[in-house]
């Protein structure tokens, strides 16, 4: 894959060079233009809000399965009682399962569409300013500080990290008038900016037409 890019590369230096004027490319760090999107700050606000109400439904769901089980501590094992409590015992136990999952899914869902329309944002950006200022390719880089990943976690975990980070990069070195990341902040938190000042706007009703 990164043979393949580095051959785009030099074929497109090579149309470029034909036609007489110079290369440009620009570098932009996609992740920390995730990091620092005010419409993210807002969704993951939207997120903690909605999983602290499945937080709750999911306490309640385990205290019901709580109160059946002592409750079945305290029954005759071969009692009709005891039997419908196992019974109750069980649907609790199914409920509070099928709830959790339920939970989890609608979370990773919801991360899912978020991660996807932002990501698409930011590339529809980048590639709009990349043709306004005049860059022939744009290039992901990332964060260079590739050891500080947290000591206290085990080595093996820390280890693959490492690896997982040094994989993930390929930008070397660029020279920082490449990057133009900052500007597509900006940029894009402009527009979030605006799109919620025009959702904010009250609406008007046409008079009624007597």
């Amino acid at each position: 894959m990164r043979r393949l890019a580095f051959l785009l590369v030099l074929g497109l230096a090579a149309v470029v060079a034909a036609g007489q004027r110079p290369l440009r490319i620009g570098t932009v760090n996609v992740v920390k233009v995730f990091d620092e999107l005010d419409e993210k700050v807002d969704m993951n606000a939207k997120l903690r809000e909605l999983e602290e109400k499945r937080a709750a439904q999911l306490r309640q769901l385990a205290e019901k399965v709580r109160n059946l089980e002592e409750k079945a501590k305290l029954l005759k094992p071969d009692s009709d009682e005891a039997r419908e409590t196992a019974r109750l015992l069980e649907d609790a136990k199914r409920e509070f399962r099928s709830q959790r999952d339920a939970t989890e899914d609608h979370m990773y869902n919801k991360l899912f569409d978020f991660t996807l329309a932002i990501y698409k944002k930011i590339r529809q950006e980048i590639e709009i300013y990349a043709r306004e200022a005049g860059y022939d390719i744009v290039l992901r880089t990332r964060n260079p500080d590739l050891g500080n990943i947290d000591s206290n976690i085990r080595p093996r975990t820390r280890y693959l990290e490492l690896n997982r980070r040094i994989e993930a990069t390929t930008v070397l070195y660029h020279a920082p008038s490449t990057d133009f990341t900052e500007e597509i902040i900006k940029r894009l938190n402009q527009k979030y900016a605006a799109a919620k000042a025009e959702e904010r706007k009250p609406t008007t009703q046409a008079p009624d037409q007597k």
